[in-house]
């Protein structure tokens, strides 16, 4: 099982403080504020841990991987974040216009974009950080537990659940990360098709293919129409169907469009909307469908 001890690897600690360059875009190109070893102790006490400087010479990673030790072992890591990124810390490090993007954008582009690098770290500890930046909760998440944990989140996928996510979705988008977007809203339609699958007792295709899996439930639900349907409920089941091919060819173009500015920001914040949109209300229907199966 990961721990947050894996915070303490030097790249993550360099992040921190503001030595390791942070790379959204080719031209985009910026670090977290920077700490000196007078900021990190200062840090530090606003935590609860004493760190003294005029005793004992440390280095300003050597004091930051201290202060994770204790953070970790006083399970104060969501406080933590919650202070790195404090809008009041980037207050010398941001300017208006920069990059045609005013103050606010920059700084939750900074923010996503730190965590996103955390997490290219992470990768190869096969674990990364969930994070929810109105409620100040973050997570590390266990990905090699994935499988483990499939079977429990089925049964918990319900109307609740789906709308909450929507609401991640669209805290996801703000943050301009277009790509966890569509990949949260792929990922339920794919939730709710196995969910409906397994309930009848049968074994969804592991292709991964969002169309087989309908496929498999469109048969196993009885949702193929029929002569006597309503030619409106026709019509309607169609354009379903058509959505849910869009929905699994979609891919994000995001690598094929840097450079083009606000227009290219403007443009994907539409679309992935719309992606979201419309898995939401797909999976709505999908879920309907299992419930009031006879």
């Amino acid at each position: 099982m990961k721990d947050w001890t894996l915070l303490k690897n030097r790249k993550i600690i360099d992040l921190i403080i503001g030595d390791r360059e942070i790379v959204k875009f080719s031209v985009t190109r910026y670090n977290m504020p920077y700490m000196t070893a007078k900021n990190i102790c200062e840090f530090s006490s606003k935590l609860g841990l004493k760190l003294d400087i005029s005793q004992e010479k440390k280095s300003r990673w050597q004091y930051m991987n201290e202060l994770l030790d204790y953070i970790i072992a006083n399970n104060k890591v969501n406080l933590f974040f919650k202070n790195i990124i404090d809008l009041k810390r980037f207050e010398d490090c941001l300017e208006d216009d920069y990059m045609m993007m005013g103050i606010q954008e920059q700084y939750w582009e900074r923010i996503h974009s730190f965590f996103q690098e955390i997490n290219k770290i992470l990768l190869f500890d096969k674990c990364h950080i969930e994070y929810d930046l109105q409620t100040f909760k973050f997570t590390l998440v266990d990905d090699e537990s994935d499988i483990e944990l499939i079977a429990d989140k089925l049964e918990n996928i319900d109307v609740p659940y789906i709308r909450k996510l929507r609401e991640e979705c669209y805290n996801v988008i703000k943050l301009q990360d277009y790509d966890n977007a569509i990949t949260k809203a792929r990922t339920l339609i794919e939730e709710v098709l196995i969910k409906g699958i397994e309930k009848k007792q049968a074994t969804p295709s592991e292709s991964g293919n969002v169309n087989e899996l309908y496929k498999e439930f469109k048969t196993l639900y009885k949702m193929h129409i029929d002569k006597d349907m309503d030619t409106r409920i026709k019509k309607l089941l169609s354009g379903l169907e058509k959505i849910l091919s869009s929905i699994s060819e979609m891919r994000n173009k995001n690598s094929d469009s840097h450079g083009a500015g606000d227009k290219r920001i403007a443009n994907e914040e539409a679309y992935a909307t719309l992606f979201v949109n419309a898995s939401i209300t797909m999976s709505e229907f999908l879920l309907f469908v299992i419930d009031n199966n006879k």
